[in-house]
């Protein structure tokens, strides 16, 4: 945008044929004016930049050196099954607290660790197995603070093992943003998968089934069924209210491929109203628009 407006300055600067030099004159001076506003702000720029990348520095050292002092803490109880440390430390005027869990969470036959690193802004939520001589980090989770609701340890996809479930709430945007994120833990007993993360979900384990409302606005978003395939998720349907071409809502609900507008949505049926399996789901009432206007 700046360079534009120099440009903009020097072709719409005219010369009369009284008096070439002086607006010739006139000319250089605004646009040297320009260009060293143009380079102040500049500098400006990349001086606040740094500061902000010096303190993220700080930031990331000083949240290092805290989790490498739990370690140290979690490694002189290496040898207990179970162990559990609270403390509070201070460290640039900033106060963090710092929980040490070291049990049978997810396996009875392999022991974890779960270290908590709770500042003003974030929480932090590291995970390591207990391998033969040390801790081995499987989980490495950052949520900011507004956002954190609360961390679960349960099977979410079924397959007998207990998984790692965090749940947060989006800070922007205007409709219904519940959110969690899922870490699956896999057939090892030790390691974990990938990061998941799902938009107004409910889990059904027995089924191997996630159901959800899309990100939208009440009445007029779309619900999805989706169903975990190993360390993947593959898309079953989506679930919509038909509309007309005016955009007007028909009473019939339409199951399809692909969300509303999608390129390769793909109709599968139109049905007189929406499946029974949907109607438990949490936020349905903000998919049919009732209660929300």
């Amino acid at each position: 945008m700046d360079r534009k407006l120099g440009k903009h300055t020097f072709l719409t600067t005219f010369f009369s044929c009284g008096q070439p030099n002086e607006k010739k004159d006139v000319a250089v001076v605004t646009t040297d004016t320009l260009q060293t506003n143009l380079e102040k702000k500049e500098t400006e720029h990349l001086e606040k930049r740094k500061k902000i990348e010096q303190q993220d520095n700080a930031d990331s050292l000083r949240l290092d050196k805290i989790l490498q002092d739990a370690i140290k803490i979690a490694n002189q109880n290496f040898g207990k099954e179970k162990f559990v440390g609270k403390y509070d430390v201070t460290t640039d005027s900033i106060s963090v607290s710092v929980e040490i869990n070291l049990d049978y969470y997810f396996t009875k036959e392999n022991p974890h660790l779960i270290i908590r690193r709770n500042d003003p802004d974030a929480i932090y939520i590291d995970i390591y197995s207990k391998a033969d001589s040390k801790f081995e980090k499987v989980v490495s989770h950052e949520q900011w603070k507004i956002e954190y609701m609360n961390d679960t340890i349960r099977d979410i996809n079924g397959d007998g093992f207990n998984d790692f479930v965090i749940n947060w709430y989006g800070s922007n945007g205007c409709c219904l943003k519940a959110f969690s994120n899922i870490y699956l833990l896999r057939p090892d007993k030790k390691t974990f998968s990938h990061n998941f993360e799902f938009i107004n979900p409910t889990f059904s384990p027995r089924e191997k089934i996630i159901r959800g409302v899309c990100y939208g606005h009440p009445g007029e978003t779309e619900m999805y069924k989706y169903k975990w395939n190993g360390e993947k998720v593959d898309t079953l349907e989506y679930v919509y209210y038909d509309k007309n071409p005016k955009g007007v809502k028909t009473g019939k609900v339409v199951v399809s491929t692909g969300r509303t507008h999608g390129d390769k949505n793909k109709i599968l049926k139109t049905l007189n109203s929406v499946p029974t399996e949907y109607r438990k789901i949490e936020g349905y009432d903000w998919f049919t628009g009732n209660g929300h206007e």
